[in-house]
């Protein structure tokens, strides 16, 4: 596990680097209405992910069993299941993609005139996300069997030789639609090269005399499918849509601004989501065979540590948001600080629903509360498109902000204490109560005194030093005397005597 959080913090660090720069490019050579483009063509590619049903999450969970006991012939079988689902999905969501080409228009409030060959660069982009789907169970396999490193090491490699070659080809051409063309073959032979080194490292993948699945577990797997759909619906309809929804009625421009947040937000989400991915595939194989008190004391410990996390990068966020854009791209591409403390909500709350839900997926809990991603997403969509008329793009957030207090802020916890860990909900509520108040203080302190400093790079860089010192000693007083700060206080002595 170890392994795998170091490459995945390194990886994630050496990619970020290489958006910002690409994206700093990107912005200078061909303006923030390519951003919107950009940003409202990703999230209607995620409208087409909802074909995936659910399957890799179940699959996956059925994985964990059979990789922590060593059953080559259930992987073998499950494999090819999951081999057989998801070329069918990627040929499916390629040709749902290619009959929404005449209806672009719908997405727009205003097609920008200054942007040829629209229809083109959406195909374009709906061939780069449809080839992953064909490749992504040998991914899968290296994440179950804790060998996400490799799959990191690759995706750097290869991310770095794009950005050089997408970079260039700007400065030489300012031509985005070969920026798109350089992309579909990074995209190709990253996830060749991963396919290649998951054959090598599993020899038996290649292996014909594969059996059929046992009837029962074939029922779980669907069942599960049936309950993960709904999720998926939820999860797109919330997180997926805000681009479209912005471009729909405030303007494509609007959606360039917007997405400039949220790919600072995206950096920090995938490296979460990298960190997290280590830490799940461990908890995913020990919930096959330790007790319920381990399971009880591991989400506890898995809470307290995502509390001081996202507590410390929402206020990071919300006092180096406008000084780090202002220095990357400008003033010109700020958005108003309501907007600006309503992605910061939005990304608190939903990454505080990360050891809630990563627990559920290792427990394999995705049926009970299945029906509340439904409400959530028809809440998220009618305020939004309420609110996006008065506010703006400060609607849009604030319909997603109410949306996930309303439904799976209080759900999610209840099922996964009462169904999962057999506890009450209670204790978790009590502690997000405590770890919030923490990190309000916390923030309001450190803003307050990012207040007093000033613009420019040392300005910055001063920011930066508050927001390290600030929150962090705030944890610390607060949370020193607490059991789980004292079991990763060993844990942390434990690993440094390990490297002395």
């Amino acid at each position: 596990m170890a392994k795998n959080i170091k490459y995945a913090v390194a990886g994630e660090f050496l990619l970020a680097v290489l958006k910002f720069l690409s994206r700093r490019v990107f912005v200078l050579l061909l303006g923030r209405e390519y951003l919107g483009l950009n940003g409202l063509f990703t999230d209607v590619l995620s409208m087409l992910s909802l074909a995936e049903l659910g399957f890799s999450v179940s699959i996956t969970y059925s994985l964990y069993r059979p990789v922590a006991q060593g059953d080559t012939e259930m992987i073998k079988s499950l494999v090819r299941l999951y081999r057989r689902v998801y070329r069918t999905i990627g040929m499916v969501v390629l040709a749902l993609g290619l009959s929404l080409t005449p209806f672009l228009g719908f997405f727009f409030k205003e097609i920008p005139p200054n942007i040829p060959n629209i229809p083109l660069i959406y195909v374009l982009n709906l061939i780069n996300a449809s080839i992953s789907y064909f490749f992504t169970y040998k991914s899968t396999l290296l994440f179950v069997h804790q060998k996400k490193y490799i799959e990191t090491s690759i995706r750097a490699a290869v991310s770095l030789a794009a950005t050089a070659a997408q970079i260039t080809v700007l400065f030489l051409t300012r031509n985005y639609l070969f920026y798109l063309y350089i992309t579909i073959g990074a995209t190709v032979i990253q996830n060749a090269a991963i396919a290649v080194k998951a054959d090598r490292l599993f020899p038996y993948l290649r292996e014909k005399n594969v059996r059929p699945l046992p009837a029962g577990t074939l029922d779980e797997i669907y069942r599960n499918v049936r309950a993960m759909l709904l999720h998926r619906i939820g999860t797109v309809a919330v997180f997926n849509t805000d681009n479209l929804l912005i471009s729909k009625f405030v303007g494509v421009a609007a959606a360039g601004l917007y997405s400039n947040y949220m790919m600072i937000r995206g950096f920090l989400n995938i490296l979460v989501s990298a960190l997290f991915d280590a830490i799940t595939a461990s908890l995913g194989q020990l919930t096959a065979t330790e007790t319920e008190a381990y399971k009880q004391t591991a989400f506890r410990r898995l809470s307290f540590f995502s509390a001081w996390l996202f507590g410390w990068m929402s206020i990071c966020l919300f006092c180096l948001y406008d000084p780090f854009i202002d220095i990357w791209l400008g003033k010109g591409y700020l958005l108003s600080k309501p907007a600006v403390l309503l992605i910061v909500l939005n990304f608190y709350v939903s990454s505080m629903r990360t050891p809630v839900n990563n627990t559920k997926s290792v427990l394999g809990l995705f049926w009970d509360d299945r029906y509340k991603s439904i409400v959530e997403a028809a809440v998220n969509l009618v305020v939004s498109v309420i609110l996006v008329q008065r506010w703006g793009v400060e609607g849009i957030m604030a319909g997603t902000l109410i949306s996930t207090l309303a439904f799976p802020f209080w759900c999610e916890p209840m099922v996964l204490c009462h169904r999962g860990l057999h506890v009450s909900a209670k204790g978790y509520f009590r502690d997000y109560l405590i770890h919030l108040i923490v990190t309000v203080a916390a923030g309001v302190m450190t803003w307050l005194l990012c207040c007093t400093i000033g613009e420019g790079y040392i300005g910055f860089m001063l920011r930066c030093l508050a927001c390290a010192v600030i929150p962090n000693s705030v944890y610390l007083v607060v949370y020193r005397r607490t059991e789980d700060f004292a079991f990763y206080r060993h844990v942390l002595r434990h690993a440094a005597r390990k490297k002395a």
